[in-house]
């Protein structure tokens, strides 16, 4: 699902700094909803851009952990934010979620079943949170690459490794995956090859 620009303050340093933003965790606490994000900004100047978020109210920022010149985690009082109202009273598992160049955030859930995909949709509709749903499938069990290579492709793909000109190099990536220059190369060596091979093979059934 894509939600259209949600969070203002997360559109700002997105748009802003060029930071890449993830939302790992979303939940229920006793002083309302809260958000565990994590924050990649390519350039390195994480230690500035976190004092910077702390000062400014309107994110409403509790902690922030920096793990390197990249990156920092944070936990984030969410419960003015529409979408994250609604996620937390339906029976959902929050697979993955990301920023976009926009300011838009991509969200991958797992559903129990079709009649919580439809409500959940339609109380977003009642709600009027502006989203689209890209896609829905049911879970198979066959897969072309392994979880960690679909992991390091996708965070590649979305930190703009494969643009041109690049956005961030491999060893960029392999700070922000906490992954060795030379294990990261192999990872993506052996997905594109098993991704390419899985193209053709499927163009020719």
């Amino acid at each position: 699902m894509e939600f259209k620009q949600p969070v203002k303050w997360i559109r700002d340093v997105v748009q802003t700094h060029s930071a890449s933003i993830r939302i790992r965790d979303i939940r229920m606490s006793s002083e309302g909803i809260k958000d565990l994000i994590e924050i990649f900004m390519p350039g390195g100047e994480i230690k500035g851009f976190s004092s910077e978020l702390i000062e400014q109210k309107k994110t409403k920022i509790d902690s922030v952990t920096i793990m390197d010149e990249s990156r920092a985690t944070a936990i984030v009082n969410a419960h003015e934010c529409a979408v994250c109202k609604v996620i937390v009273n339906w029976d959902l598992f929050l697979a993955e979620a990301y920023s976009n160049d926009s300011g838009d955030i991509i969200m991958k859930w797992l559903v129990p079943d079709e009649p919580t995909v439809n409500g959940f949709l339609k109380r977003l509709e009642e709600d009027g949170v502006k989203f689209e749903l890209l896609k829905k499938r049911a879970l198979s069990k066959r897969s072309d690459i392994t979880t960690r290579q679909e992991y390091v492709v996708k965070t590649a793909l979305e930190l703009g490794f494969f643009d041109y000109p690049k956005k961030v190099n491999l060893e960029g990536l392999s700070r922000r995956l906490n992954v060795s220059y030379v294990t990261l190369a192999e990872i993506l060596r052996r997905a594109e090859k098993n991704i390419i091979s899985s193209y053709f093979k499927k163009k020719e059934e």
